[in-house]
């Protein structure tokens, strides 16, 4: 059995012993597009003289503390599995001896982007440029891809009316990507994302669902929304010379993780996008484009990981392979989300993942080695 261990430092030092012995329980949750977020559970009492409590009286925890968790499981590298910000603590008291309870609450480092609403302009700049300026005023690094177009301040300029990552999210929204805070595996700092999802990334690793003593999931659920919305069409007004804009947008840009395009069976449903607040041409194809490309993830997915039989960390925001599933259900999914919990000696990993395509491809690798060779 792979041994779990973890090593928590608080504003740079490594927690006391007093709060590693306190501790009940770790919560991490590892989102595609919500803040991570993680949650401790500490044991808090009264000393023997009645005159503190433990941990709670230490201030150990004050406001915007940073937070880092890494975690290794067996002789996997230790990954840093979250570096958060406290932004809130609880207590639960309780007249029965060890039931009293100090949890905190912490959010990733968008909660720094969060903490002051601005109106400021974004002239002559594409969405990426802005993206890019914003992570640099954070001091992160940063993996942005470049968006189109950039736009003449004489027609139309961005006005932020807001804090810096409620920005971030809209632009992020109508170009279709995503938009987080991860600590980069070889940096150890943190980096801001900016990029459509990493579907063609290599998969981490391979789930197996029934498959005797090669199971790795304790529990595997799977459906198909086949109402989603297929197509989109808009419509707009061109600022410049009042010229009627307008796109339709007919298949996902992004890649089909299956052999065929989820709801690609004919009589597709198709929506009409109003109240956009774009103009120009370019900028209506890129936002049907982005509706039409999250509508295609119709395919969803949860459970629970059998962290012994895995052996190692799943992560939000990878391709994951599934087998065993059958063959509308097995193939390549996008992990969205993943709820890590630690207690004691035991570490829990339930997963959402999401698709847009089914079958497979016939180029999935199922054997999984270090290097996901069959």
């Amino acid at each position: 059995m792979p041994a779990v261990s973890y090593h928590l430092t608080i504003n740079g030092t490594p927690a006391s012993p007093e709060v590693l012995a306190a501790l009940r329980r770790i919560d991490v949750e590892d989102h595609e597009w919500l803040a991570d977020i993680l949650r401790l559970r500490l044991s808090v009492a009264v000393s023997q003289d009645g005159s503190r409590w433990s941990v709670l009286d230490e201030e150990v925890f004050p406001r915007l503390a940073n937070i880092t968790l890494r975690v290794q499981v067996g002789s996997a590298i230790r990954e840093t599995l979250v570096d958060a910000y406290v932004i809130e603590t609880r207590a639960e008291y309780s007249n029965q001896p060890g039931d009293s309870v100090l949890e905190v609450i912490a959010m990733d480092a968008t909660v720094l982007m969060g903490l002051e609403e601005k109106i400021r302009p974004w002239p002559n700049m594409a969405d990426s440029d802005i993206a890019s300026t914003i992570f640099s005023e954070y001091s992160l690094g940063e993996k942005v891809e470049a968006t189109s177009p950039a736009r003449d301040a004489i027609e139309t300029t961005v006005m932020q009316r807001g804090s810096d990552i409620q920005l971030l999210r809209q632009l992020a929204a109508r170009n279709g990507y995503e938009v987080y805070v991860e600590v980069h595996p070889d940096t150890g700092q943190p980096e801001g994302h900016f990029h459509p999802p990493q579907v063609d990334q290599d998969p981490q690793g391979v789930l197996s669902v029934n498959l005797g003593a090669s199971t790795n999931v304790n529990s595997f659920r799977a459906r198909y929304d086949m109402l989603r919305p297929t197509t989109a069409t808009v419509q707009g007004l061109e600022t410049s010379d009042q010229s009627s804009q307008g796109s339709d947008v007919q298949t996902p840009r992004m890649s089909h993780l299956g052999s065929s395009a989820a709801g690609s069976e004919g009589r597709a449903r198709r929506i009409i996008l109003s109240q956009t607040g774009l103009a120009a041409g370019g900028e209506l194809q890129t936002l049907a484009q982005a509706v039409v490309d999250e509508s295609a993830w119709s395919i969803f997915a949860e459970g629970d990981l059998n962290t012994v039989a895995y052996g190692k960390i799943m992560r939000a925001k990878r391709p994951i392979m599934v087998r065993g599933a059958g063959r509308q259900f097995s193939g390549t999914y996008y992990v969205e989300r993943v709820l890590h919990t630690i207690i004691g000696d035991e570490y829990r990993q339930h997963f959402v993942l999401r698709r847009n395509a089914l079958g497979l491809t016939g180029q999935e690798r199922f054997v999984e080695s270090e290097a996901l060779s069959a």
